[in-house]
């Protein structure tokens, strides 16, 4: 037997959990409580993960070996619940349901894998520095961070109903639950694993800027050489002091040469320390 309350007050609830786990549901972002007519009730906050900026949505169950309600407001929850045969064990109505809000959660991460794999190629090939590239790769994680958290509270749910402390929980849903924890714990991981890929992301991007702004230095560092000597040449010919090559006819051509050689002298020098 199933019920499904459209409601988000958790106050619908309290003749089955009583008023002290009532409560604590204003304080504790998930619960997975065994309850003394050994019912479960559990609660939690579900996050559409193709769409992270969309607010949580708070669900409750109360999950006996007669009958599992559901209360709560998501269109996504709901249409999974009407879906399932009321003849079903509860349990294994829970599981199903578990199942089912999970189903295409790997395809959604893949996507995501992707979308990091090309905005690092569109990084890394790019000449010039991204606007606002760091900034992305931060609410990239951010996001990452929200869905890890989700799975993190799914899986102290799911874990617990695998425990099946009292042995209310038939054999088979029982099994099902430790496959869930099991599929909750690989969706998790891939979480960590796109973080730690946006994480090189990031590092390589800034490496790459890094030695681009190496290369603008060396440039800047050549040109300084080159005309220290061709300054060092200007303030000595440029002194108002009495010297043989003013009075020189080929004083101002000599000047010319001497600095045309000392350019092709650094410039000789710099092509063997390969600075360009």
């Amino acid at each position: 037997m199933m019920t499904i309350f459209k409601s988000g007050n958790p106050e619908a609830l309290e003749p089955y959990i009583g008023e002290e786990l009532q409560k604590r549901i204003h304080s504790a972002r998930h619960i997975c409580a065994l309850l003394p007519d050994n019912a479960y009730y559990l609660t939690f906050f579900w996050r559409d993960i193709k769409n992270c900026k969309k607010n949580e949505e708070r669900q409750h169950f109360y999950c006996s070996q007669e009958r599992l309600i559901y209360l709560g407001e998501s269109v996504r929850c709901i249409s999974i619940l009407k879906e399932m045969p009321q003849e079903w064990d509860p349990f294994y109505q829970l599981s199903e349901f578990f199942f089912q809000l999970t189903a295409d959660d790997l395809d959604t991460l893949q996507r995501f894998e992707n979308s990091i794999s090309e905005l690092e190629t569109g990084l890394l090939e790019t000449q010039k520095p991204v606007e606002g590239a760091v900034s992305r790769i931060v609410e990239m994680r951010r996001e990452l961070l929200k869905i890890k958290r989700y799975y993190e509270q799914l899986q102290t749910i799911i874990d617990r109903l695998a425990e099946n402390e009292n042995g209310i929980i038939p054999k088979e849903s029982s099994h099902r639950f430790d496959v869930l924890s099991k599929r909750i714990e690989t969706l998790k991981k891939f979480v960590l694993d796109l973080r730690e890929l946006l994480t090189q992301t990031r590092e390589a991007y800034q490496s790459k800027i890094d030695i681009e702004q190496n290369q603008i230095m060396k440039v800047f560092t050549v040109l300084t050489a080159v005309f220290l000597p061709l300054t060092l040449i200007v303030g000595w010919f440029g002194m108002n002091v009495k010297m043989p090559e003013y009075s020189w006819t080929y004083g101002y051509p000599y000047v010319i040469v001497l600095s045309i050689v000392v350019c092709g002298i650094c410039g000789w020098i710099f092509k063997k320390k390969k600075w360009f």
